[in-house]
């Protein structure tokens, strides 16, 4: 039988240790991170509002057009698009 040597059970804890520090590491900030790798995305579901027991509205943005999902059983029924989202405005401070 093979021998486990100190050495061995340090290095195994240790990287024990540093996966359960990046977990909660990543826990802790992952509203940030994941904020942070949507950027350069074009399309971003924004809502999703359940309106039956089969039937959901889903708020898109695609390309910086809303767009209103309405899906059901049978997938995707019908799209309304709704505009351009608004920018929002820089106001100058006194």
């Amino acid at each position: 039988m093979a021998e486990v040597s100190l050495t061995q059970v340090i290095v195994v804890v240790g990287f024990l240790a540093v996966l359960i520090a990046i977990q909660i590491v990543l826990r802790r900030n992952a509203q940030g991170i994941g904020s942070r790798l949507g950027r350069g995305r074009e399309i971003r579901l924004v809502e999703v509002t359940p309106i039956g027991q089969h039937e959901r509205i889903c708020l898109v943005e695609v390309d910086g057009q809303r767009i209103l999902v309405l899906t059901g059983r049978q997938g995707a029924g019908a799209f309304l698009q709704l505009g351009q989202v608004a920018q929002p405005t820089a106001q100058a401070q006194p």
